[in-house]
């Protein structure tokens, strides 16, 4: 070996470990960089008769958004998300016995109470048997 070649082989492999680091530096930023996957839940009853007075709840817990969704066979179910706080969801409540029902809420929103437990419920205020088709709950 001439000493010119043993001289480039340190060099070498400092450029090697240098861009080795620059490339596993650019890989931890990207990675740092690109959010992680938002976890979706939720739940829903399906199918369910409801007599005067009774009401159906599906719950779930919400990080950064609540949607919503109902539907009955006739008029007589009044719908509507309740907060971590126990409190109606502003603005989420049916205006009524209504046959079906959706509404949301999520971040920088004014109706938004912040991560937790939200709950959508349907409840029966008429005088009959109704059945509640879907009623849907969604978070992220």
């Amino acid at each position: 070996m001439t000493k010119t070649e043993t001289q480039d082989r340190p060099r070498r492999r400092g450029r090697r470990a240098a861009t080795g680091l620059a490339l596993a530096g650019a890989a931890t930023l990207a990675a740092l960089a690109v959010p992680a996957a938002a976890f979706a839940g939720g739940g829903s009853i399906s199918n369910t008769t409801l007599r005067p007075g009774d009401e159906a709840c599906v719950a779930a817990h919400a990080v950064s958004s609540v949607s919503a969704s109902g539907s009955a066979n006739a008029p007589g179910l009044k719908f509507k998300i309740i907060g971590q706080s126990g409190a109606v969801v502003t603005g989420s409540g049916s205006p009524g016995p209504v046959t079906s029902w959706g509404a949301q809420t999520q971040v920088g929103w004014y109706n938004w109470q912040g991560e937790g437990d939200y709950t959508a419920c349907a409840k029966n205020n008429g005088t009959s048997n109704v059945r509640l088709n879907l009623l849907v709950l969604n978070t992220v």
